[in-house]
């Protein structure tokens, strides 16, 4: 008598399931590519890249100078994302009404374009343009950071100071030292930094001189307002670092009128 056929186990073989997840799994991603082919609305191309590199673990480490930025973007990310963020906000700059004209209507085009701070903390002694060594290997980690070595993006130092930093009744009156006022100190501040980003190492970092400009604050803009002492004021002891998004090369042209 011949043997009965044996019938198959109920369900789907087990190779069904992985190869239907797989094809599944190739399909999501597909109508990705195919969503982020066009970019309309660069905000939320940017928000799912953000949550793409989160699920990948892209985010974290040590060694990082606090910034507000998020510091897995490069410096033009940066300044892509701060462009958006403005073009966003009405102002007057961009309205569509035309002005009057006047007796000259010839206007000079500004040619610097965005610029967004470096980030990190450049901070001084009291009535000191000094930079102590902790200060260099905070610049040094923050050109290394914000990858600003190797680009060609123009760089400002703006250097600041306190109200009464240099008052002459207190101990640490910077006129014992030379400076007559703020505007002295704080461009000294400024030239301090410019010489260690410029110098050849060792002794500085070696940048190319051609990429920056120096400019002095004073007391101008405070970040303490109402600073008494001096562990108050030393917010406003500093000099930042701008990174702007016109280049050397750019600056060199002659200038459209």
């Amino acid at each position: 008598m011949a043997d009965k056929c044996k019938c198959p186990p109920e369900g789907s073989p087990e190779w069904m399931t992985t190869y239907g997840d797989m094809m599944t799994l190739l399909l999501c991603f597909f109508v990705l590519i195919v969503s982020m082919s066009e970019i309309k609305k660069p905000e939320e191309y940017d928000a799912v890249m953000t949550q793409i590199k989160e699920s990948f673990g892209m985010y974290g480490g040590g060694g990082k100078i606090p910034i507000d930025d998020d510091p897995t973007m490069s410096l033009i990310k940066r300044l892509e994302a701060t462009r958006l963020r403005q073009a966003k906000i009405p102002n007057k700059a961009n309205t569509k009404t035309p002005a009057q004209k006047g007796q000259e209507p010839k206007v000079t085009k500004v040619r610097e374009g965005l610029v967004i701070g470096a980030g990190g903390k450049i901070n001084f002694e009291p009535a000191s343009a000094v930079l102590r060594d902790d200060v260099k290997a905070l610049i040094a980690g923050l050109v290394e950071s914000a990858k600003i070595r190797g680009s060609e993006n123009i760089l400002e130092l703006r250097g600041h100071a306190s109200a009464m930093e240099l008052a002459a009744d207190r101990p640490d009156s910077g006129f014992e030292t030379g400076y007559g006022d703020v505007w002295e100190l704080t461009h000294a501040r400024s030239k301090a930094v410019y010489d260690y980003l410029t110098e050849p190492p060792p002794v500085g970092l070696g940048l190319s001189r051609d990429r920056f400009r120096i400019t002095a604050n004073g007391a101008r803009e405070p970040l303490q307002n109402r600073a008494y002492t001096t562990a108050e004021e030393a917010v406003n002891r500093r000099v930042e670092i701008l990174v702007s998004e016109t280049l050397v090369s750019e600056m060199a042209e002659p200038e459209k009128i």
